[in-house]
């Protein structure tokens, strides 16, 4: 190598050295917010914004800010800060349960569209006030986030999956209503999905129990596996058994006739029976048959409760009306709900595949 080239290669070399230690120097200078939660407050709301402090090992952090706008409460959280604070790389959006029974409109059309926040952001309802779920995180490591709580139960147990990007389709969408998950602290002052929220415009108006969250993200169709609790039944015996789904598929078909409109939900699930009885033997041919029956008509009896609720509430998390608008001329949604949502019959059916059996045979 001649001498001019290394000459060109020494100055080029130490650029690229002094590039890769600027990226670890910006991380350790800026707030990069995670968490960003609501609070009621008089007139207007409280903000606290959760991130992990690079300097102290990442541990959690708090910033509290008071407005009636949510740029506002920003700015104000700006005012406290040494270092810039950074809102791209949020995770989640989460409000006590005064700001959603009071309406999030305001929020969905503003912070929620703001082009900086991600589609993929889990938005969340906390039974406590943000600021005491915050002061309960302060201190601990980033893996404490509640955002890590939801994402692994939506992606690998039968919780309903929602983020920002299906929240703001409900909600601007004609005929669906949308949803999300409820949080709340527990004696241990940890962090537990206590509930699913549905919502009806912007405001809650119904909270499912951690049960029929199983059976609301069956209806879902979305992801089909999880775990399913039932009853085994012999004779005078009975005892409680898993019915863990492996896979699954989901089709809707809508029946109109001229006095009867029926929603038919089928499902077509793959999956293997755990932690059933000694008593109770799945190498009996007589025995498999049965424990499919019995299973089918414990879903079906939890589904059909569950869609019916939903009409007695006038709630449509499910997209009913979206439904049968693309199947109805001249539909309309205010007829729909006023009229012929609580008219509508459902039926659901099944085609269950037992792969193998589980734990205890």
């Amino acid at each position: 190598m001649s001498s001019m080239k290394r000459l060109l290669l020494i100055p080029f070399m130490g650029l690229l050295i002094l590039t890769g230690c600027s990226n670890e120097n910006v991380i350790d200078h800026i707030r990069i917010l995670t968490v960003l939660g609501f609070d009621k407050s008089g007139s207007g709301y409280t903000g606290s914004a959760l991130y992990s402090d690079y300097e102290e090992k990442g541990k959690i952090k708090v910033l509290q800010g008071k407005a009636k706008q949510t740029r506002v409460i920003l700015k104000d959280m700006a005012f406290q800060s040494t270092q810039p604070i950074r809102v791209e790389k949020l995770k989640m959006l989460a409000f006590s349960k005064e700001v959603v029974n009071e309406g999030l409109s305001a929020f969905l059309k503003t912070i929620c569209r703001d082009p900086l926040i991600s589609n993929y952001v889990i938005l969340a309802v906390f039974d406590e006030s943000l600021a005491s779920v915050s002061e309960s995180l302060a201190g601990k490591g980033s893996q404490e986030f509640p955002y890590h709580l939801i994402e692994q139960n939506m992606k690998r147990e039968m919780i309903p999956y929602s983020n920002l990007s299906t929240v703001l389709f409900d909600f601007y969408g004609t005929g669906r209503d949308f949803s999300m998950p409820y949080l709340k602290l527990n004696s241990k002052k940890d962090i537990e999905i206590s509930g699913y929220g549905i919502f009806k415009d912007d405001r809650l108006k119904l909270v499912l129990s951690p049960e029929e969250m199983v059976y609301f993200k069956l209806l879902q169709g979305d992801a089909l596996r999880g775990d399913i609790p039932f009853v085994i039944k012999k004779g005078s015996n009975q005892s409680p058994a898993i019915f863990t789904v492996n896979s699954g598929k989901l089709i809707r078909k809508v029946t109109l006739k001229q006095n009867e409109t029926k929603v038919t939900y089928t499902f077509v699930l793959s999956g293997m029976v755990n932690e059933y009885p000694d008593w109770f033997s799945l190498n009996v041919e007589e025995n498999t048959h049965s424990i499919i029956k019995q299973l089918e008509k414990q879903i079906q009896s939890h589904l059909h409760a569950l869609l019916y609720k939903f009409v007695k509430e006038e709630v449509d998390p499910l997209g009913i009306g979206d439904l049968m608008r693309s199947r109805q001329r001249g539909w309309t949604e205010e007829k729909f709900y006023m009229a012929d949502y609580e008219k509508i019959k459902f039926d659901v059916q099944f085609s269950t595949h037992l792969s193998k059996s589980g734990v205890g045979e």
